[in-house]
């Protein structure tokens, strides 16, 4: 692993977001070209790490944080969609990745997007404003993604806190008891208390207060 790229050396540095990518690609003449684009983008501030390869990629995404990845479709020990599908194996969430190709057809794009990238890029087509837009989409789009899934996870918790009796209970008209699915017997109390997150408390209701004569 090592940095190819510095911050930006210009005045607009002091004011720029920094920006954390990783870029697993084995061509160095590729790995220059995007520095290069990186460095004309005003408004961040560039840190760049490089893997060579499959292997050195997955330990940098699993051990560092970085607000994108630039992953280079054909790596020396695989592919960069099986990289994809190792982590996702691995239940790792997945930073923001732009997968990169010289394959321009509409089968890779969806296959890649489909295990996970963000976006998707044709090596030799694409500028330092279009490299900047696809980096600001995936980041946004994956925020959206954890968003969603944050409010997913919200939601199932607040389900799970939610018990409600509903439908039709069998009652006895002597007794009031009621009676559950298996044939047994309750009392009121009980199956109230068992069936539902409320808790009860007691009281004398105002019928009852004269009926004991306690109202007076």
């Amino acid at each position: 692993m090592n940095t190819e790229l510095n911050s930006p050396a210009d005045g607009a540095s002091a004011r720029a977001s920094v920006l954390r990518m990783l870029v697993i690609d084995d061509d160095e003449v590729d790995r220059m070209r995007v520095a290069r684009m990186l460095r004309q983008i005003p408004e961040w501030q560039v840190e760049v790490e490089v893997a060579v390869d499959k292997a050195s990629g997955m330990a940098a995404i699993c051990e560092r944080q970085f607000d994108c990845v630039l992953l280079d479709y054909r790596l020396p020990d695989g592919e960069g969609i099986d990289l994809l599908k190792e982590l996702n194996a691995k239940g790792r969430q997945l930073p923001p990745i732009i997968m990169e190709t010289v394959l321009d057809d509409d089968e890779t794009a969806l296959r890649t997007l489909a295990a996970g990238a963000q976006d998707y890029l044709v090596k030799g087509r694409f500028d330092a404003g279009l490299l900047r837009r696809s980096i600001r989409y995936a980041i946004q789009r994956n925020e959206l993604l954890l968003e969603k899934e944050r409010l997913l996870c919200q939601l199932k918790e607040t389900l799970a806190k939610v018990e409600t009796l509903e439908g039709l209970l069998p009652t006895c008209a002597w007794c009031k008891r009621i009676r559950d699915k298996s044939g047994n017997w309750h009392s009121f109390e009980a199956y109230i208390v068992n069936h539902s997150k409320a808790e009860l408390t007691h009281g004398i209701c105002s019928d009852c207060a004269k009926k004991q004569g306690w109202d007076s």
